[in-house]
């Protein structure tokens, strides 16, 4: 998820869009497989549409409405496999390595079907090719009714291609400017930072007019406001109102000409890092540390005057200043709680900023997506960035080879597994070679054949990332300019970790993807960041070889023990480090004996009070270091104490006022933090935990009986295998009872705690906490026996979780208070008094898309088909360990089930066994499913029990043990036969697989387990994409790899097979670990990867 930046109006539009995307559509009941409905946001560049977008998105109504809601940047380059993949990837869906269009459409189809879905596909603009809108399109009509999709785009044509294409009910908002009073606010906000035009009459009716004059437009608004902001003189505010602004009738010409004079007000070095960013696509996510070094890295960048800046703490700020300026937007992702992740702000570019970049860095910066880029390209680009690259033909490529001057080259694949161009490869590597001046070299591609001893030749390169290079990197190490280092290798000796300690200049080296765990970083002291370096007692990988590294940001630091006293401590300085944000000290293992050193040792590594994460790992000490204890780092935000046994008490920690995110883990001999409640008597919030603290963190403390008050700020408790005999409340506010704590949700986990008893007298109690919960579990709890949950007031819980806790008693009249409006997900199994309410509640649970029942020896038969016919939402559905379940009730009433999971239940596979299948065919009858796309069992008997027989159509199933009556599924299979594409099976116990495989003519993937008795395959459809066979017999293993045998011609034309360890794509015969052919091994050519599981 992402925020919007403060939004200045809108609010009528904002509400006439939810209001469009929530209206409930005809036959609200019934699934419509060809309609979805278009929402679309017009207007020029710079309105808005964007903003308002985010808006909708993270607006409380619509995550109510739809299951899903789902962000995806579009841009110039509308591609519908590109833009599939884009949804599934910001939807965290797998692609499961899928590249085609066909694949990805089918991933979308299956994860989207039954679902009600809000795609939002921002910045679009093509409104020519129906054809792609049509694949887009497709797999979006697989949702439930009600399902909208929302586009932002500046032309009526996309809305009416959009419309064309859907043939849904379809709205149009045409987004204006902003109202007058809103764009006077707005330029309010960036031209006085830090006041209102109230304060100076002559500036707020000059101000005013100018905000008048930009039209409305928020962009420009923003721009202008920031570029007068820097020039605070009345009579430059005058001229700019009267002689810049005298054309300016907003449209697109007028915005970009607006545009391009703040651009030309920058000064240069601001313009030439802005013009590097046009090397990106629209809508590109940029982390700041990899910006500005990139900045620094090409060169961009120069020492300020006095030479007290370091070149990044420079870069850095010149990003704030283009920032500020509007020329990038600072954006923050909402995790999964509900917050602002500040930690890990990105940075966007406005697609106009972007328009404008492209047009004032043309000449110096290319941008080659295709083989159309590379006409006419000028001989003075210092700057290129290659997508795609493996769509590039050879001769297009060459073309570039004339650019003699580069300073950036950045080669990107984006679909790995694609098989490389070698002609691609080497021309790479001659231009390469050719650049003498090259900076920066990051490249994707898998270089060999001595082209280390190539880049060795470079010697003003700053930055050198590679990927998989199989060839020693010594040569390279002599590039003594160079910053940052980072190669993925499978031949590291030990002679090339040392040489890297030559590198007086590196900021940050990782190499086989282990840091750089035994580099001597000694002489290194422009290191930024250093991760997993191991002590020894061995001169120059001491403690003694950090002190001089005064750069670093980032440091983590194992096999403390290697440190003898608190005298070698001192040695690395870590006081003395003021950049130093991150923290890792560890220790190898934590050996049951306490350690008096340690705590010496840990009291000296103190670090600046600039520190704001800090993870302690393995301390063998029994008290915290006083640096913690007396709040000497009081700009921590992180906190972590992971498996630090030997201590016993935590001061309570409330006077780190910026302290966010405490996790506290393995401390098994930990009985309290803070002071008891008692002592203090005047409830002040330093005396309990940290004020600010949002997240805490607690597991494996099975001593620790109690915790403090905890703070209003928090919004996720996790307590994991703790000894509490209670759970803690939140600190009282003064606040009314009928005001919640905060206006962010509440989360809670408790688990493994067997000293809890009662919940009462904790937070469940609390009015003000309860109405903010939005998840609970409680699970694992086996002597919890009262539990006074007001779920009456829990309007917004959303996923409840009550596991294995067989003593669990309802207070008295908690029967008939179960509404829970916004309940989704639902699992219980063992939880008392619970387990039968819960489950004759489920006809009020109307929004609930996830049930599942674990270990419930009560429930004899799921609910009736009236109670399922009512759960329109219900997707998903897990059973297990029901041991007595022996009807699955009205089940087949249930209109939108997707995920079946049979497993343990033994009384329903009894049930299955006295039946015998019937006649094949696939029946409908009156409330059946229309599809499934899972089904999970542990016994074939299953698929004989009602509703389960008359799945059809069905696309995936799992036995988890075939070794009884496989034959039986026949009949199933054969219902099934155009449909299923996945099939595994474990424990098969049989000789040969039933011949009906052969029918199966949309199977995709078949996955055998533990079938060590199986001898020969039956023929398999062409369909086929992936065999996998695991514990076969021997004889299968030798014919299947035995060219031109009957067994190998079954699999020949197969891509992916594994059988008993034996790779092979197509008939031919890979390396299991490699990927390489077994007759290739030796001279590395025509690798492909092969596709295992174990």
């Amino acid at each position: 998820m992402i925020t919007a930046t403060k939004v200045f109006g809108r609010r009528k539009e904002s509400e006439e869009a939810i209001g469009w995307l929530t209206k409930p559509s005809v036959g609200d009941a019934e699934i419509e497989v060809s309609k979805v409905s278009v929402v679309s946001i017009v207007g020029h560049g710079g309105m808005g549409k964007t903003t308002l977008a985010q808006l909708i998105h993270n607006d409380d109504t619509i995550t109510r409405h739809f299951d899903k809601v789902i962000w995806a940047c579009v841009s110039t380059t509308f591609n519908a496999t590109t833009v599939i993949r884009n949804i599934l990837e910001n939807a965290t869906w797998a692609t499961n390595g899928a590249s085609t269009l066909d694949a990805l459409q089918k991933i979308l189809r299956e994860k989207l079907d039954s679902l009600k879905f809000l795609v939002i596909l921002d910045d679009v603009w093509e409104d020519k090719t129906d054809d792609q809108w049509g694949k887009l399109f497709a797999p979006l009509r697989a949702g439930k009714n009600g399902s909208k999709i929302l586009l932002t785009t500046r032309m009526k044509g996309v809305a009416e291609m959009a419309d064309q294409v859907m043939r849904g009910e379809n709205k149009l908002l045409e987004l204006q400017g902003l109202d007058e009073d809103d764009n006077i606010e707005l330029f309010s906000h960036h031209a006085f930072p830090s006041c209102g035009l109230q304060d100076d009459a002559a500036f707020k009716r000059t101000g005013e007019q100018i905000a008048k004059n930009l039209r409305g437009c928020p962009l420009v608004t923003k721009v202008v406001g920031a570029h007068l902001r820097d020039n605070m003189r009345l009579d430059y505010w005058n001229e700019f109102l009267m002689q810049s602004l005298k054309h300016f009738y907003g449209g697109s010409e007028d915005i970009m000409d607006v545009l391009k004079l703040s651009y030309y007000h920058l000064p240069p070095v601001l313009q030439t890092c802005f013009r590097f960013c046009s090397l990106f696509p629209q809508d590109y996510e940029f982390q700041k540390d990899q910006l500005v070094e990139m900045w620094v890295d090409s060169g961009l960048i120069s020492q300020d005057a006095f030479g007290t800046q370091s070149l990044v703490d420079v870069g850095e700020k010149y990003l704030v200043q283009l920032t500020r300026k509007s020329f990038f937007d600072l954006r923050f992702r909402v995790d999964l709680v509900g917050q602002e992740d500040r930690e890990s702000g990105y940075y966007v570019m406005h697609d106009l900023m972007h328009d404008l970049a492209t047009n004032v860095s043309f000449g110096e910066c290319l941008r080659m997506v295709d083989g159309g880029s590379l006409e006419n390209v000028p001989s003075t680009v210092r700057h290129i960035r290659v997508e795609l690259i493996h769509n590039f033909p050879t001769e297009k490529m060459k073309k570039i080879s004339c650019l003699e001057n580069l300073r950036t080259i950045i080669i990107v694949k984006k679909i790995h597994g694609v098989e490389e161009n070698i002609g691609i490869r080497n021309t790479v590597e001659e231009l390469v070679e050719s650049s003498k001046s090259l900076r920066l070299f990051q490249t994707e591609l898998q270089h060999r054949s001595h082209f280390a001893s190539k880049l060795a030749k470079l010697k003003h390169l700053r930055c050198i990332i590679l990927q998989y290079t199989r060839e020693s990197m010594s040569g390279v190490f002599k590039l003594y300019h160079l910053r940052r280092l980072i190669w993925r290798s499978t031949k590291i000796g030990s002679k090339q970790v040392r040489d890297v300690g030559y590198l007086d200049r590196l900021q940050y080296v990782s190499y086989g993807g282990s840091g750089c765990s035994m580099v001597p970083v000694a002489r290194l002291t422009s290191l930024r960041v250093l991760k997993n370096y191991h002590i020894t007692r061995i001169r120059g990988y001491n403690m003694s070889a950090l002190k001089d590294l005064g750069s670093l940001r980032s440091l983590s630091v194992d096999t403390l023990e290697n440190v003898d006293n608190q005298e070698e401590a001192k040695k690395a300085k870590m006081k003395e480090k003021k950049c130093l944000v991150s923290l890792r000290l560890g220790w190898t293992e934590c050996d049951g004996v306490r350690s008096r050193t340690d705590e010496l040792i840990l009291d000296s590594l103190e670090p600046h009070a600039n520190l704001k994460k800090l993870c302690i790992s393995r301390f063998r000490g029994s008290r915290i270091p006083h640096w913690i204890a007396e709040s000497r780092v009081a700009n921590l935000v992180e906190l972590d104490f992971n498996f630090c046994e030997h201590i016993e008490e935590l001061p309570s920690l409330g006077k780190l006022l910026k302290l966010k995110d405490l996790t506290l883990r393995g401390l098994i001999r930990l009985r309290r933090i803070g002071q008891p409640l008692n002592a203090s008597g005047d409830g002040r919030m330093e005396s309990f935990l940290p004020p600010s603290l949002q997240k805490l963190n607690i597991k494996q403390c099975l001593k620790l009986e109690e915790l403090p008050l905890l703070p209003p700020s928090l919004v996720r408790l996790d307590i994991q295998e703790v000894g509490l005999i209670r759970l803690p409340r939140i600190v009282k506010l003064h606040i009314s009872s009928d005001e919640s704590i905060s206006s962010k949700w509440l989360h809670i986990m408790v688990r493994s705690c067997q000293c809890l008893t009662s919940l009462e007298g904790s937070l469940f109690e609390q009015k003000q906490c309860i109405q903010v919960i939005r998840e609970m579990s409680i699970i694992d709890c086996m002597h919890l026996e009262s539990a006074p949950f007001p779920f009456e007031e829990m309007n917004e819980l959303r996923e409840i979780r009550i596991e294995n806790c067989p003593e669990l008693r309802l207070l008295s009249g908690a029967e008939d208070k179960l509404p829970l409006p916004s309940l989704k997900t639902l699992a219980m199994g063992r939880c008392g008094d619970l387990e039968l309410l819960l489950l004759e509640s489920l006809q009020v649970f109307t929004n609930l898309s996830n049930l599942s029942l674990r270990n419930c020896s009560v429930v004899e038969s799921l609910p009736s088909a009236d109670v399922f016919a009512n759960l329109t939402s219900l997707r998903i559905i897990s059973l297990i360990g029901c041991r007595n379940l022996s009807s699955l009730g009205g089940l087949r009433s249930l209109p939108r089930l997707e995920d079946l999971e049979l497993l343990n239940c033994s009384k329903l596979a009894e049930a299955g066994l006295s039946l015998s299948f019937g006649v094949s065919g696939c029946e409908e009858e009156p409330g059946s499913f229309k599809q499934i796309k899972d089904i999970m069992i542990d016994h074939p008997a299953l698929l004989l029990v009602e509703p389960v027989r008359s799945l059809c159509p069905t696309y995936r199933l799992q036995i988890r043990d075939g070794s009884e009556m496989l034959d039986a599924i026949e009949p199933w299979l054969l219902r099934n036969c155009t449909s299923l594409q996945h099939l595994w099976i474990s424990k098969v116990n049989l000789e040969s697989l039933p011949l009906s495989l052969s029918e199966l003519s949309s199977l995709e993937t078949l996955r055998l387990y533990d079938s060590d008795q199986l001898r020969s395959l039956p023929n398999v459809p062409s369909s086929l994409q992936t065999l996998f066979i695991q514990k076969c017999h021997s004889e299968l293993r030798k014919k299947a790899s035995e060219r031109g045998s009957l067994e190998w011609n079954k699999i020949s034309h197969i891509p992916h097979v594994q059988i008993g360890g034996y790779c092979f794509s197509k008939g031919e015969q890979y390396n299991k670990y490699t990927g390489f052919q077994v007759q290739e091994v030796m001279n590395h050519t025509n690798k492909t990867w092969c596709w295992s599981t174990a």
